[in-house]
């Protein structure tokens, strides 16, 4: 058994069909909107969505609702879930990373890995008594708890970002023209925002009309704030973040490159693809870690450049990208293009919320 020794195979049993779904979570919230809304358009029930900051109501939890816990949850939706058991369909659990083992967050910032231990806690109860189901991203987290049967349920763009698609200029942009190079990671991504500053440095001293982009707060604005031609941007919510990408999109298409490195360790080992849907909606060519989800799903040359954690080669990389307007063109309208073809495939194939979950681990 792999994993925490709390850690068991799901053990509650639901007698209830299905009639309708409750989503519970931190809207906005992109782990909803990347696995739990597209496949909710397949459900054939009503589908609600409630806030676990909110107080559960006494129509939250009908007789045949499937409840569906993205990430996190509150004490006080553990307890309405207890009072409610008998006449529920299920619950399902869903997480899109490592939110079990604190040995896999040591890599993480200290005030990050403080947040996961405190959900964990709330959780505990109910991964032990509630559960009935989980749902995970990627085959790798399946494969770390094998205990717990998981259904892999790959990440899925939503129907209108699948119909909304940028418009490319009939011809390549001008060479001289403004690019904007962009790193849209996260507080659990510093130690790879820190193994890019010196990258930038170098490219933001090779290409004069090269400008940057980051997300951070206090540490990461002090990280870049000797180098020039760059804007740190303040944390913001999901639904801000998909405006600011529409915005960039919109500006120049094929005049973004959008970095996705991914340094070795146990948290990062099991992440999704999701940061290609991030660079595609900007309108941007895509530079990947050749190793982990990112190299499943693109091909060097095509949807984007795929490149080993060698800091030179980033480098010549993101210079050789910024002066070839028409492959940064070629490239990011291909990336767009894969996400489409994403949107288009059969999400009732990997939508089974009723299935009981399997008592022994699954075999390779």
């Amino acid at each position: 058994m792999a994993g925490p020794a709390w850690l068991m195979a799901p053990q509650a049993q639901y007698r209830e069909p299905v009639r309708a779904w409750l989503v519970l979570d931190q809207p906005p919230s992109p782990t909803t909107d990347y696995y739990v809304r597209p496949r909710a358009a397949q459900a054939g029930v009503p589908v609600a969505y409630r806030a676990i900051q909110d107080d559960p109501s006494p129509g939250d939890l009908k007789p045949g609702t499937l409840v569906i816990i993205v990430r996190y949850v509150r004490p006080k939706w553990v307890k309405a879930l207890r009072e409610h058991q008998a006449h529920l369909a299920g619950v399902v659990y869903l997480l899109d990373d490592d939110l079990f083992d604190p040995q896999a967050w040591r890599d993480l910032p200290l005030g990050y890995r403080w947040r996961l231990w405190r959900h964990q806690q709330a959780l505990r109860p109910l991964w032990r008594r509630l559960v009935s189901t989980y749902w995970v991203s990627t085959p790798a987290l399946a494969q770390r708890y094998p205990q717990l049967g998981a259904q892999v349920m790959p990440p899925l763009p939503a129907s209108d970002e699948v119909e909304s698609v940028p418009s490319w200029p009939a011809a390549a942009p001008s060479p001289g023209r403004t690019v904007l190079l962009f790193y849209h990671g996260t507080r659990s991504h510093q130690a790879e925002m820190a193994w890019l500053q010196p990258i930038v440095a170098q490219a933001l001293a090779a290409c004069p009309h090269l400008h940057f982009e980051v997300m951070g707060n206090g540490p990461i604005q002090q990280l870049f704030r000797d180098l020039p031609r760059t804007r740190v941007l303040h944390p913001m919510s999901w639904s801000a973040y998909l405006a600011h990408c529409r915005w960039l999109a919109d500006q120049h298409p094929g005049q973004r490159i959008g970095l996705a490195p991914l340094l070795p360790s146990a948290f990062n080992a099991v992440r999704s693809h999701t940061r290609v849907w991030d660079i595609a909606r900007c309108a941007a060519v895509g530079l990947y870690a050749d190793e982990g989800p990112y190299a499943q799903v693109i091909r060097h040359g095509q949807e984007g450049w795929l490149l080993p954690p060698v800091a030179s080669v980033w480098c010549e990389a993101i210079v050789s990208l910024y002066h070839d307007a028409e492959q940064r063109q070629r490239m990011s309208q291909a990336s767009v293009q894969l996400v489409q073809r994403w949107g288009r495939c059969d999400r009732s194939a990997t939508f089974a919320p009723a299935s009981p979950p399997p008592r022994t681990p699954p075999t390779a």
